[in-house]
């Protein structure tokens, strides 16, 4: 007689479900709140806000939820992500700048994404 033996299961990784109502509390919340708590610094991160949380919630609303369906909400997991993500968008930036010569592109984008690190950590 012949046995049929089956090959092992090749473990999966761990998949989260993300509850959207905190998800979103959290998104939105983590930037007013630390506006909140830090706007007296020469209203620094009043502009921050208003600038920066268009390219947040458009870039950081699918890495987040990618991200957390895969891992845990660990903060400096998330602060490091956040610090990764501002470096990738740096990188296409420059190179968009080269690429056009637009030597104001490349000021901008500098100026944006240096700030943009600096506040992509306090807001994850």
């Amino acid at each position: 007689m012949h046995t049929v033996t089956t090959p092992p299961e090749v473990p999966r990784p761990a998949h989260y479900i993300v509850d959207p109502v905190a998800f979103f509390a959290a998104l939105i919340g983590g930037p007013i709140l630390f506006t909140l708590l830090s706007f007296w610094a020469l209203l620094i991160p009043v502009a921050a806000l208003i600038l920066g949380a268009p390219f947040y919630l458009l870039v950081g609303t699918p890495v987040l939820l990618w991200y957390l369906r895969h891992h845990d909400g660990d903060p400096h997991d998330l602060g490091f992500l956040a610090f990764k993500v501002m470096g990738i968008v740096l990188v296409f930036g420059t190179l968009l700048a080269a690429a056009t010569g637009d030597q104001n592109l490349l000021g901008i984008g500098l100026s944006y994404t240096g700030f943009g690190m600096i506040f992509a950590l306090a807001w994850a």
